[in-house]
């Protein structure tokens, strides 16, 4: 099975990047999944709207084919949508509840709240697998882009603080109440996680059910698939990110994964306190560094980056996977810090 990735790039049958996707061919299936259940499945957002805003996404990332094939099927794009998608495309460590009540004034209900929200995450992890692609791929040239620096100044889910700790999560918006969930709602609920009955952020989730299916299935391949990079550097790279875009929350998590791993615990710790310019060995350096690249604006991720993971020893096949989990938590960052906030367990 092909997704629209493979499309847009024209990734041939028997070709290095064909032979890289194969590796993981759930990605594929669930890229397809997510593509329809986010742009096609019934939902608050017309279909029109929701290929506007995914178009916007694309434009601001100067992602022409994504943007091309999104604004073919546009229709109008509320104010407040665009707006929103401009600082969450980039800036999510501004994220406030501010921004949840600007949606709410525009007239969005909670399901169509985490719709965009999901859209706009979902084309941010799109743009990063498509130009982690493209860098892998010998014969191709990355295109020309200007690589944005995120926005300075107040930040909201970044002043909680950075921890290893366990922490919990509160959502800004309205969760799904049990009572009135649909069969398919408590089916998805089941298959997701053991206590998502009892999480906001499942709970939130679930008013639109088959993209969490979708993306869970996503964010299970990329980051628990056998082979390839190993599990803590994979974990190595969502920490790095997800300290970098300002989640305490995600970082708390994968510290942990990173260190039970048989990750180096002084290293996490340094990265947690001190942050992405903390002292670490070569190889983990090189990593941190591309995904930092990657997460920043993909176009700040560049073949010299490429050069470095295989100077110090990774396969295309392990370079991959540390890039597609950059590109995951793009999507995880971007839900995590805008539709709700850390606090301590």
């Amino acid at each position: 099975m092909n997704d629209l990735i493979d499309t847009l790039l024209g990734i041939a049958h028997g070709s290095h990047l064909d032979a890289l996707r194969a590796l993981r061919p759930e990605l594929r299936a669930a890229g397809a999944g997510s593509e329809a259940a986010i742009f096609e499945a019934a939902s608050g957002l017309s279909a029109a709207e929701r290929h506007a805003l995914a178009a916007h996404v694309a434009a601001l990332h100067e992602c022409a084919p994504l943007a091309q094939h999104h604004g073919a099927r546009a229709g109008t794009l509320r104010p407040a949508l665009a707006a929103h998608a401009e600082f969450l495309a980039f800036d999510p460590h501004l994220a406030s509840p501010d921004a949840i009540t600007a949606l709410t004034a525009a007239g969005l209900a909670p399901r169509e709240i985490v719709m965009a929200s999901q859209l706009i995450a979902y084309v941010s992890y799109q743009v990063r697998m498509m130009d982690a692609l493209v860098l892998l791929d010998p014969a191709r040239e990355p295109p020309a882009r200007r690589a944005r620096p995120p926005a300075k100044g107040a930040t909201s889910t970044a002043d909680f603080g950075f921890t290893a700790d366990s922490l919990e999560w509160s959502s800004w918006v309205p969760v799904q109440d049990l009572a009135t969930a649909t069969p398919e709602q408590i089916a998805v609920l089941d298959e997701s996680h053991a206590k998502a009955k009892t999480s906001d952020y499942y709970l939130l989730l679930v008013q639109e059910p088959e993209v969490l299916r979708q993306r869970s299935k996503l964010f299970n391949t990329i980051m628990y698939g056998p082979r390839g990079a190993s599990r803590a550097e994979r974990e190595l790279a969502a920490s790095a990110e997800s300290r970098l875009n300002g989640c305490p929350y995600c970082l708390s998590v994968h510290a942990q994964r990173y260190v039970q791993l048989k990750g180096d615990p002084g290293l996490m710790q340094r990265l947690v306190r001190d942050g992405v310019d903390a002292p670490m060995d070569a190889r983990s350096r090189a990593i941190v560094d591309a995904s930092v690249a990657l997460s920043t604006t993909p176009a700040s991720c560049t073949a010299d980056h490429v050069a470095a993971l295989r100077g110090h020893g990774l396969q295309d096949a392990e370079i991959i996977d540390i890039l597609a989990s950059v590109a995951m938590f793009a999507w995880a960052n971007r839900l995590m810090q805008t539709l709700g906030e850390p606090r301590l367990a």
